[in-house]
């Protein structure tokens, strides 16, 4: 069918101006504004939602993946503070409970109360000075060929152009990028990114009857086989949550959907909540403990695994993660699995990183090839298909946008381009910020090198670890 093209064209107000504008409020976002507010900058952060917290909150992903070493977590300080600060909301019962029944992770905490992480992640940027404009959605980029000079937004007021010198795209899709005319590159070998998966939790359930994971996996796989359920994940997965008696499911799995098509976006949350359905008639009816089992919660937007990946100065590939590769100038550490979910069917490829070990994604990977005054927070940045797969999850997220957000201070207080922000620098400015680029987490204060840069012992820290 062929498409009719309308022209449109109109002059648009300037609503705002700022030092440094942050389109998206999820995790990359979270970081980046609240690191480039407290590091001075005027920060607006626009999020078309009216809230922040992006998939921990709309998607309802549940939990944050571990990523940590050395029993300490490697995404401070921003993440670590988001995590405490929702935490704190909890009852001081809940919380002595939560730590009681293990689900405190070497000192921070996996569970995820999505009203929680909403409030503490507004909480965070008020208090570091961010300017918060809530249901404003990206429309398109203004500039010329290399620089970005305003990004028109739509709200119920109609449209508007808001001003920057610097511009960070924390979309999580490189929604900024990409109408800006930044290359990018969508998917793995087959084309097709990994899969979405709409989250929910159910409520009523009698935890205690539940049978073993393998049980429910073999029973689901039958309910499969006889066409009651259409999901072509190959088990079930799902989380303890908070409360007792509520079960979080990551289960469903729409594929072969692009999460930047509308359209397939549109049919995928349908698809998402078939399965859905499909789950709770089968729990109710085959799994113990589930037979009153409620709907406690649906994500309010399906789960967006991966979608675009800009095209940036360094391009990571999976070779990062199998050699562990240390670059001097560092942004953020992961040692998150690398862990793809079948862009075609059935299956997941999961490789583990050797305890204590990790990769390290420099600088480049953030800074577009294609704009002078652009950064990305978050998980597109220029990583392939397998790396993305390990740094996508939230708290790495949060740790690239603060580096994004910290880089992009430190070009306007130079006056300089993006790219030429020195990465070396960028990662002390980091480090005396609290973000853990320096030697391993809990190596003791007097027996490293201070200085990264001069004594690399990111690259080789073994030289000083003592023997055993």
């Amino acid at each position: 069918m062929k498409k009719t093209v309308l022209p449109y064209a109109c002059q648009i107000p300037v609503i705002a101006k700022a030092d440094v504008v942050v389109v998206g409020g999820g995790p990359g976002g979270l970081g980046a504004a609240v690191m480039a507010a407290r590091h001075g900058a005027d920060v607006l952060l626009i999020e078309r939602y009216g809230h922040l917290g992006g998939m921990a909150v709309t998607g309802e992903v549940h939990p944050f993946m571990v990523n940590h070493a050395h029993g300490q977590s490697l995404d401070k300080p921003v993440y670590t503070e988001w995590v405490a600060r929702m935490r704190a909301y909890l009852p001081p019962a809940a919380r002595e409970a939560q730590t009681a029944t293990g689900e405190a992770a070497d000192g921070f905490e996996r569970m995820i109360n999505k009203e929680h992480a909403l409030l503490a992640a507004e909480d965070l940027c008020l208090e570091a000075g961010v300017r918060l404009l809530y249901h404003h959605a990206l429309v398109d980029v203004i500039g010329s060929r290399r620089r970005i000079r305003a990004v028109a937004v739509h709200s119920k007021s109609g449209l508007g152009a808001v001003r920057a010198p610097v511009f960070i795209d924390a979309t999580g899709d490189a929604d900024l990028a990409a109408r800006a005319g930044c290359r990018v590159e969508i998917g793995g070998p087959s084309g097709h990114c990994q899969p979405m998966t709409l989250c929910f939790k159910l409520g009523h359930v009698d935890a205690a009857r539940m049978p073993p994971r393998p049980e429910i996996n073999e029973r689901y796989t039958a309910a499969v086989s006889r066409g009651e359920i259409d999901c072509p994940r190959e088990n079930v997965l799902l989380f303890r949550w908070i409360e007792p008696d509520v079960i979080h499911f990551n289960t469903t799995r729409v594929i072969r959907h692009s999460a930047v098509d509308g359209a397939a976006l549109s049919e995928a949350e349908i698809i998402g909540r078939r399965q859905m359905r499909q789950f709770l008639e089968f729990l109710r009816r085959e799994i113990p403990g589930f037979e009153q089992a409620t709907i406690f919660s649906i994500a309010h937007h399906i789960g967006v695994r991966e979608s675009r990946r800009v095209v940036g100065r360094v391009m990571l590939t999976r070779e990062a993660f199998t050699k562990r590769q240390k670059f001097p100038d560092a942004i953020a550490r992961v040692r998150y699995s690398i862990d793809i979910h079948s862009p075609d069917g059935k299956g997941t490829e999961i490789e583990g990183m050797p305890e204590n070990e990790w990769y390290e994604i420099p600088y480049g990977c953030i800074v577009p090839v294609d704009k002078d005054n652009l950064l990305m927070a978050g998980r597109p940045i220029s990583v392939d298909h397998a790396i993305h797969s390990s740094m996508r999850v939230m708290p790495p997220a949060i740790s690239i946008g603060q580096a994004a957000g910290m880089a992009a201070t430190m070009a306007i207080k130079k006056g300089c381009k993006v790219d030429e922000v020195d990465g070396r620098a960028l990662r002390r400015a980091l480090r005396k910020a609290g973000a853990c680029l320096s030697w391993p987490p809990g190596w003791p204060s007097g027996s490293s090198p201070t200085d990264c840069a001069q004594r690399r012992c990111c690259m080789c820290w073994r030289r000083w670890a003592p023997s055993s």
